[in-house]
């Protein structure tokens, strides 16, 4: 029973392997030439996401600081007869 061998038997309890560099969007940012591994891929995402963040911030912050605030019509003809 000593005899018994399995195909692959390389790096049994090692890593497993790395997927290859263009299966997700860490992988693309690498593949494109933003970052020239993983680890510096996800760091351009987390600034594209804090750039992202910070936009929506200030658009929302000048769309509801206009100061114009409009009634309901239901509203303007209430208490008045």
């Amino acid at each position: 029973m000593t005899d018994l061998q399995f195909e692959n038997q390389t790096n049994e309890f090692g890593r497993p392997p790395e997927a290859s560099s263009g299966t997700d969007i860490t992988g693309k940012i690498v593949q494109w030439g933003l970052a020239s591994n993983r680890e510096q891929a996800q760091y351009v995402l987390i600034a594209v996401a804090i750039a992202a963040l910070i936009i929506a911030f200030f658009v929302y912050s000048r769309s509801s600081g206009s100061g114009a605030v409009e009634q309901s019509p239901f509203l303007q003809n209430t208490g008045q007869q």
